[in-house]
């Protein structure tokens, strides 16, 4: 999916192998003003499903805002679609 993307934008974009921990923050630091990154799918942990705080707050400490532009997710109380969205400025995405 990075390489893709790099390739649709036409510039690198890195992947970090988890969506939070040591290879997401790794990731996100080392990260350039314009860079981007993709993390790896948030759907293999347990967290995300629970609506979990606490896994909502390690994902809102990799970012600046949220966007939800996944319109057909919205509904679901999840942690990348509700709990976030009360941790950072939250924005609709394009529908």
């Amino acid at each position: 999916m990075a390489d893709k993307l790099g390739e649709l934008l036409a510039r690198p974009v890195v992947f970090a192998t988890d969506c939070v921990g040591e290879p997401a923050e790794r990731t996100v630091a080392a990260l350039a003003p314009g860079q981007i990154a993709v993390l790896e799918n948030l759907r293999f942990h347990k967290g995300e499903e629970k609506n979990d705080p606490e896994f909502a707050r390690r994902l809102a400490a990799l970012g600046d805002l949220f966007v939800n532009d996944a319109f057909s997710a919205a509904h679901r109380a999840h942690a990348s679609t509700d709990a976030i969205a009360r941790l950072l400025p939250a924005y609709a995405g394009r529908c």
